[in-house]
């Protein structure tokens, strides 16, 4: 699926992300989960109505980095009968 955008907006998209063309987007490395970076539902309920996304995500049901790195290691760590 092609998408199409004006010249004005592939110039700030190419600016703002630091890339000369819009398929190096594919190309990009987005590293992993952090703790640093995570987001809290409050942030994400704030700019929900801007957001088309997910409703999901716009309702605060996600695992926060914290969240997720707790399950795991719970999860990991279950003792399972034989």
């Amino acid at each position: 699926m092609t998408i199409r955008v004006s010249e004005t907006t592939r110039n700030i998209v190419c600016k703002s992300l630091g890339i000369d063309r819009l398929s190096a987007v594919i190309d990009m490395s987005y590293g992993g989960f952090s703790t640093a970076a995570d987001v809290d539902r409050e942030t994400t309920k704030l700019y929900s109505d801007s957001n088309r996304g997910s409703v999901g995500l716009n309702a605060g049901r996600f695992y926060t980095a914290r969240e997720y790195e707790e399950r795991i290691n719970r999860i990991k760590n279950l003792r399972l009968p034989y």
